[in-house]
This record gives C-alpha cells, sequence and structure tokens, in this order.
C-alpha cells in the first residue's frame, strides 16, 4: 500500500495532519488509540508525532532519526515555523507517511 498517498488524499479530503497519517496506516497493525493532537509536544507538526507514533506502536525505536529526517526535509520540526516558511501541510503528511514505511521496510 502506499500510505504516502493515502495520508495525501486523506488529508486533501478535509482531515488535519495527525489523523491522515494515522488513518493512512490503518491497514497495519499498531497499538490502536488515537493520534497526538498536532502541536501537543512541544508545538511540532502533527504528521511528525503521528508517525512517531506509529513507529512506536510497531517497536521501532527511530523516532529521533526519523525528527532528523523530517528536519532535513524541511528544515523545521515545529508547526509555527513550516507554516512561516510555507511548508505544505500536505507534503509533511506526505514525507512523514513516506518515512514511516522507509524506517518499517528496513525492518522486514
Amino acid at each position: 500500500m502506499n500510505h504516502e498517498a493515502t495520508a495525501r488524499d486523506i488529508h486533501k479530503s478535509g482531515n488535519n495532519c495527525s489523523n491522515s497519517v494515522y488513518r493512512a496506516f490503518s491497514d497495519i497493525d499498531t497499538a490502536g488509540g488515537n493520534p497526538p493532537a498536532p502541536r501537543s509536544i512541544e508545538g511540532k507538526c502533527g504528521a511528525l508525532l503521528t508517525a512517531q507514533k506509529v513507529l512506536a506502536d510497531l517497536g521501532i525505536d527511530r523516532a529521533d532519526e526519523l525528527e532528523r529526517a523530517f528536519e532535513a526535509e524541511f528544515g523545521y520540526v515545529k508547526c509555527f515555523d513550516l507554516k512561516r516558511h510555507r511548508c505544505s501541510c500536505n507534503d509533511c503528511v506526505g514525507v512523514a507517511s513516506r518515512l514511516v514505511d522507509e524506517y518499517v521496510a528496513q525492518q522486514a
């Protein structure tokens, strides 16, 4: 499944960044629950926070690496900074989802 495309489509349909990433990964077995609220941890992007949660739910301990890769892509991890520099929320959703897929594939 192409989680990046799915997450982007879900986001385009009106869901926020966290819900978009979380719902895109509904086909894999995670611990469940709810996605973190956007900006709920140090003002970070909700797509990033949710991508970290999905990895943690899968037992993949690469949250710091994922954050560095996300920051390398956009230059920022905080929602305020991303928006101030006109980073597309849909791009954040797509990149966060793609990174999760990459880390999951490396575990296989």
